[in-house]
């Protein structure tokens, strides 16, 4: 989740200023010698949607991402993120730059290989208004951290063959955008995709601290599943 772009902050602050700082959690919060010391802590949590038929809105210009759309998807990552960690913090030259090797990643096959069929942009007039990108991830257990990351260079043809889990590696929309049934749109479209391609489920991953995406997962249909590092899970699991 590109925990490499979240910095660490130093404010020079007086005790009484550092007790009244808005918090996030995806930091650590110290007051040392007189500044406020914020250290990256991100936590990320997974969730699971089980795909169901469902329609996919009309007006929106819902298609295939196409390879000329990548220098406006980095543009777009980086409106889309400007508030949100682990972009939040950034400069906007530094924010369009972890944009730009974001999306590299995903397109090179470095978060998996790409579901090409199921990644759409919503792009009615001929400006992009979003965008949802979807990955393989290795056939495993969801609840494992490892099992999230391919051991073994994935076979050419596991798309084809379905062998693996999907996964909503990337979803943005613009800010003039945002709230507007955009991003549920999308998800429509990869989910009805993904089913005609033969999956049935959909995996997501989001960064504790953006306090937008569990609330949209859930409202779309997500099932949180269990933190990997908990530590009533950890004790329930078999010795």
């Amino acid at each position: 989740m590109c925990d490499e772009w979240m910095p660490t902050i130093e404010l020079p602050l007086t005790l009484e200023q550092f007790q009244q700082l808005p918090r996030n959690a995806a930091y650590h919060y110290r007051h040392v010698d007189g500044k406020a010391v914020l250290a990256p802590g991100p936590r990320h949590y997974h969730a699971e949607l089980e795909l169901q038929e469902q329609p996919v809105p009309a007006g929106l210009g819902l298609r295939p991402v196409r390879q000329a759309d990548w220098p406006a998807l980095v543009t777009l990552f980086a409106a889309a993120f400007r508030t949100v960690q682990p972009f939040g913090s950034l400069d906007e030259p530094t924010r369009h730059l972890a944009a730009a090797k974001c999306l590299e990643k995903t397109r090179t096959r470095g978060d998996g290989p790409w579901i090409e069929p199921a990644s759409f942009v919503a792009d009615p007039d001929g400006r992009l208004r979003g965008a949802i990108l979807v990955t393989l991830l290795p056939p495993g257990n969801p609840l494992e951290v490892d099992d999230y990351y391919w051991r073994q260079p994935p076979p050419a043809d596991c798309v084809a063959r379905c062998q693996g889990r999907p996964h909503l590696t990337w979803i943005f929309v613009s800010p003039m955008d945002a709230g507007q049934g955009v991003g549920s749109a999308l998800l429509a479209a990869a989910s009805s995709q993904l089913r005609a391609m033969g999956f049935s489920r959909l995996l997501s991953t989001f960064l504790l601290g953006n306090d937008t995406s569990p609330l949209w997962h859930w409202r779309n249909g997500f099932r949180l599943l269990p933190y990997p590092w908990s530590r009533r899970r950890n004790r329930a699991l078999p010795g």
